[in-house]
């Protein structure tokens, strides 16, 4: 709340709405966007360790589930601006608040258009590179060359080949 808002006595959110948990939709949006971007931020440093050391099954994992979380979070969101938009159709809406509404929209477009694009890097990254497997996963009896063979494999399929290697130069 600025000085302005008090100035011209524009009517508070009391703090009792806030704790029922009813918001105006025009805060819920700024909220939301808010949330997206923060969680598109921590998508993009997941992304970006992909291909690295760093780059395991569970830092996949964690990149699924804050991409589940965002697309909740757009969904949410999507629905509140919808609501505002709404609002802001009838009669004795402020011109301000439309003016704020629309900004909103469109930093929401942009939050979108940020995540599309860290998606579109995560799904080629994700296809170009397997994730690292600590040597510790692996059995202690594998030799240290049978380790690097197929570095470029998942590691089942890995760990596969190299059962299928030994079984056979057992069986010969």
């Amino acid at each position: 709340m600025s000085f302005r808002d008090l100035e011209a006595r524009r009517p508070l959110v009391s703090r009792q709405n806030l704790i029922n948990g009813k918001q105006d939709a025009t805060q819920a949006v700024a909220s939301g966007i808010f949330q997206i971007n923060t969680a598109v931020s921590t998508f993009q440093r997941l992304v970006n360790a992909l291909g690295t050391p760093k780059d395991t099954p569970e830092l996949r994992e964690k990149l699924h589930k804050t991409r589940l979380h965002i697309g909740q979070l757009v969904k949410d969101t999507s629905a509140k601006l919808k609501q505002a938009s709404e609002t802001d159709h009838s009669a004795g809406i402020s011109a301000s608040k439309k003016v704020a509404d629309a900004k909103l929209a469109k930093d929401f477009q942009a939050v979108l258009k940020e995540f599309q694009k860290a998606q579109r890097l995560a799904a080629e990254r994700e296809t170009s590179y397997a994730p690292s497997v600590p040597k510790a996963v692996l059995p202690s009896s594998y030799s240290a060359d049978e380790v690097d063979v197929g570095s470029d494999a998942g590691a089942v399929q890995q760990a596969f080949l190299l059962e299928s290697r030994r079984s056979f130069t057992c069986s010969t």
